[in-house]
């Protein structure tokens, strides 16, 4: 979130004993809404199909289809399994890849190289799932998995660049960040449409058209998707009622949470 708080993005930290954020599915990692950030980006959903909103495009992944977001891009995703996923995010930070002389504003990877070294890369993004099945059995469990995630990011380095994807800058893509970080901020509110058309200076009619066109969605579904997202992550990460959650997400009330959450995931907040 920068200074003049014009837009923000979600801010990537380290995980606890690992030097990137890392994600293991199976602690419970559902769908993210349409967000950015300024890192590289790697994730495989290995037992369920995703789709992915990403580049303006909507596409439905097979299982087991390493995901590859390039730094500063607008994206979302959502597998299809919400009960027992399976799999893996790699989230590497601007500040770790620095480090090493990477500079991920400038360099594009591209989703895919060639067959044999595809194979390599799901291989040991498998190696890092299994890895996260034996954390409570082994104390140095870490030590394995940071020694896989360089050896993701030495695949990456060394066979997925893209020289011929340039990164994306124009006034469309600081509109779309501008207007998530606007209904990051209030999704716990009454907002609109018309709010939010306020906020950007623009008619509602061309914010309606915007939304469908640069980001493949409705600004409805979106806040919806987000206060979703939210709501998730608080059943999993705290002790509160699902009454309160459902209104510090920003629902009107508990019957419309319900009723939403069942429509998205096939189960009601009390089963997940």
């Amino acid at each position: 979130d920068d200074s003049r708080g014009v837009y923000n993005h979600e801010i990537v930290l380290p995980t606890k004993k690992y030097p990137i954020m890392l994600y293991f599915h199976a602690d419970g990692l559902g769908y993210v809404a349409h967000h950015w950030h300024r890192s590289l980006e790697i994730c495989d959903y290995i037992n369920t199909p995703c789709r992915l909103w990403y580049g303006g495009r909507v596409m439905d992944l097979m299982p087991d289809t390493p995901i590859i977001i390039n730094s500063g891009d607008i994206h979302s995703l959502t597998p299809q399994n919400h009960s027992d996923p399976r799999g893996v995010s790699l989230i590497f930070p601007y500040e770790f890849m620095s480090q090493y002389g990477i500079d991920i504003d400038r360099i594009r990877f591209a989703y895919t190289s060639n067959p044999a070294v595809d194979q390599r890369l799901r291989q040991s993004l498998h190696r890092l799932a299994d890895l996260g099945e034996r954390r409570g059995t082994d104390p140095y469990c870490h030590l394995l998995c940071n020694a896989e995630i360089f050896n993701v990011l030495h695949l990456l380095m060394t066979y997925y660049q893209d020289s011929h994807n340039t990164p994306l800058s124009n006034r469309h893509v600081e509109r779309s960040r501008e207007l998530l970080a606007y209904m990051n901020r209030h999704y716990q509110e009454n907002i609109t449409l018309q709010s939010a058309a306020e906020h950007l200076n623009l008619s509602v009619r061309y914010l309606c058209r915007f939304f469908r066109k640069y980001l493949g969605t409705t600004f409805k579904d979106h806040l919806t998707d987000l206060r979703l997202q939210r709501a998730q992550a608080a059943i999993s990460a705290t002790d509160q009622t699902l009454l309160d959650i459902a209104l510090d997400c920003g629902f009107p009330d508990y019957r419309t949470f319900v009723s939403t959450f069942r429509r998205k995931f096939q189960m009601t907040p009390r089963q997940y």
